[in-house]
C-alpha cells in the first residue's frame, strides 16, 4: 500500500505546483499572504491595543484580514479573472455574494484556511527515499460581542482543526527530533477543537484578559519571523520546552488564561497559566478532554517584551522577549526514568530588521528588506530530554524588486540533549543522544493575498542526536490558502 500512497502524494504535489506556476505567470501584481490562518504577514506589527481587527493584543481572537465586496471570488473564476482582482482578494471564496459582508457588519466572521506540505527524504534517515503529503484544514468562528450584545471590547472565538491520515516524514522515516513536516503525533488523522475562548480589553485598552481553551504557544515564547521556516519545531516556538514538556502548541488547546498589560509604546508584559498533562495531545480526545486526569499540573509563564524602535522616525523595527515558565505536572527523571514533579526553564528571543530597501508600491518600508531573529532557551537537564536549544535565521522579503511580498529565508537550529539523559542511556547500554542540527533554505512565493507556495530544502545533521542514524536531506513544497 505504500507505493500507491507515494504516487498519489507525488501526483497531488505536481498538480499543485503546476497550478501555482500558471497562476504566477498570469499575475503581474504583488500579493500579500498570511503566515498562518489567523495572522497578517507583517511580522513587525506592534499589536495595537484598539478595537476589533488582527492588530489587537491577541491576534487569534479576531478574524484574519478581510476586504468586503469580493463577490464570489474564485467560485466565479470568469468574473475573477476577467476583472483581474483575484490576486487582491483576501479569500478564495470571496464575499459569498455579499453574505459574508452582512455577517461581519453584525459582528460575526467565519474563516477557513488550508495548509498542505509535500516532503521527501532522497538521502538519509532510518528509511531513505520516501515521499509523504500532510494536510491541515483550520476553521474559525469569530464574534465581536460589542456589536452583537453591546459588551464593550469583548470577543469570542471557536476554532477547529483537521489533519489528514498520512505518515509524517519525521515520524515514519527520518525519525529526528525537529519535525521537517507537519507533525502533531496524529499520523492516523484527527479532528480537534482548538480554541474556545473569550477575551476582553480593560483599563482604556491598556490591558487584556483571555480565558477558555487556549494554545499556550500562540502567546508565549513565539516569534512571528520564526515562521518563515517550514520546520515545525522552529515555526512558532523555537525553544527547548516545546521539545520536552507538555507545552501546548497549535493545534492543541487546554484550559487556561492569560493577562496582558501594555502601559506604554515600547514594552508590554504578560502572565498565563494552563492546565497540562502528558496525554493532552492524544488525537482520540479530539481536543475535548475537559477533565484533569491524574498527573495533571499547571504550566505557568511570565514574559516581558520590548519594542526596539516603536514610533522612532527612521528606526528599523524589532522586538526582544524575555520569559520563564514552571510546570507542576508529573514528569519523568530522564536519568533514572522514575516519576517526578515539576520543572522550569527560561528563554530569550528577538527579531530585528537589519536594513530596509524603502517603500515599494503599496508595501511599506518596514516590510521590505533583510531581517534576522534569534532564540535561546534552557531547561534543567534532569527533567528535560532536550535541555537547551538555539535557533535563528535571516529573511529577506522583497529580494526580487518586482515581488515585494515574496521572501527568501535561511534558518538554523541546534537542539542539545540532556547530559543526565546520556548518563541514564550509558548505564542502560542504549545509544547516546547528543545534539541535532537543522538547516533550512526556502522561498515563500506569494501568488495572491489568499494564496502562497513555498519550496524548501532541509538538512538534518545527526537525527535524533545519534551518530548511528544517517544524516538526511528533506526536500518539499508547501501550499497555503485562505478560504
Amino acid at each position: 500500500m505504500v507505493e500507491p500512497v507515494k504516487r498519489r502524494a507525488a501526483a497531488r504535489g505536481a498538480a499543485i505546483f503546476a497550478l501555482a506556476i500558471l497562476a504566477s505567470l498570469a499575475s503581474p501584481h504583488a500579493a500579500n499572504a498570511a503566515i498562518n490562518p489567523w495572522m497578517a504577514s507583517n511580522v513587525y506589527n506592534p499589536q495595537k491595543w484598539d478595537t476589533a481587527g488582527p492588530d489587537t493584543a491577541t491576534p487569534w481572537l479576531h478574524p484574519p484580514p478581510y476586504e468586503p465586496n469580493q463577490g464570489w471570488g474564485m467560485l466565479d473564476p470568469s468574473s475573477a479573472f476577467l476583472d483581474g482582482h483575484w490576486h487582491d482578494d483576501t479569500n478564495l471564496t470571496g464575499s459569498w455574494g455579499g453574505a459574508r459582508d452582512t455577517l461581519m457588519e453584525h459582528g460575526l466572521a467565519l474563516s477557513a484556511a488550508y495548509f498542505g506540505q509535500l516532503s521527501a527524504n532522497p538521502v538519509g534517515g532510518v528509511v531513505e527515499g520516501q515521499t509523504t503529503w500532510r494536510g491541515d484544514l483550520a476553521v474559525g468562528v469569530f464574534a465581536d460581542l460589542q456589536r452583537i450584545a453591546n459588551w464593550e471590547r469583548t470577543y469570542f472565538t471557536a476554532t477547529f482543526d483537521w489533519k489528514d491520515g498520512t505518515n509524517s516524514l519525521t515520524n515514519a522515516y527520518i525519525q529526528n527530533q525537529l519535525p521537517v513536516q507537519l507533525d502533531n503525533g496524529d499520523d492516523d488523522g484527527a479532528t480537534r477543537l482548538v480554541n474556545l475562548a473569550v477575551g476582553k480589553q480593560l483599563f482604556d485598552n491598556d490591558a487584556e484578559v483571555v480565558l477558555g481553551r487556549l494554545v499556550t504557544g500562540e502567546e508565549f515564547a513565539t516569534l512571528r519571523l520564526a515562521c518563515t521556516s517550514l520546520n515545525q519545531a522552529i515555526c512558532g516556538n523555537p525553544i527547548a520546552a516545546a521539545q520536552s514538556i507538555s507545552f501546548p502548541t497549535f493545534p492543541f488547546g487546554v484550559w487556561g488564561g492569560h493577562f496582558k498589560v501594555k502601559p506604554g509604546d515600547t514594552w508590554s508584559a504578560q502572565v498565563g497559566s494552563y492546565l497540562v498533562f502528558p496525554s493532552f495531545r492524544d488525537p482520540s480526545y479530539h481536543g475535548t478532554n475537559f477533565s484533569a486526569p491524574e498527573g495533571s499540573g499547571a504550566l505557568t509563564l511570565a514574559e516581558v517584551q520590548y519594542l526596539t524602535a516603536q514610533r522612532v522616525p527612521g528606526s528599523l523595527p524589532g522586538r526582544i522577549k524575555l520569559g520563564g515558565y514552571f510546570d507542576t505536572e508529573e514528569l519523568t527523571n530522564v536519568e533514572t526514568e522514575t516519576p517526578v514533579r515539576g520543572t522550569g526553564g527560561v528563554y530569550l528571543m528577538g527579531q530585528q530588521m537589519l536594513f530596509s530597501t524603502g517603500k515599494s508600491g503599496t508595501v511599506s518600508e518596514t516590510d521590505v528588506g533583510l531581517s534576522g531573529w534569534l532564540s535561546l532557551s534552557w531547561a534543567p537537564p534532569n527533567r528535560n530530554r532536550v535541555s537547551s536549544m538555539v535557533a535563528g535565521g535571516l529573511s529577506y522579503q522583497g529580494i526580487l524588486p518586482s515581488r515585494p511580498w515574496d521572501g527568501l529565508a535561511f534558518i538554523a537550529a541546534y537542539a542539545s540533549y540532556s547530559s543526565d539523559l546520556r548518563d541514564g542511556q550509558r548505564a542502560r547500554g542504549e545509544p547516546l543522544q547528543h545534539g541535532e542540527v537543522i538547516l533550512e533554505l526556502n522561498y515563500r512565493w506569494s501568488l495572491a493575498s489568499w494564496l502562497w507556495l513555498q519550496p524548501d530544502i532541509q538538512g538534518v545533521i545527526q537525527p535524533k542526536g545519534r551518530s548511528d542514524v544517517p544524516d538526511a536531506i528533506a526536500v518539499g513544497i508547501a501550499i497555503g490558502f485562505v478560504l
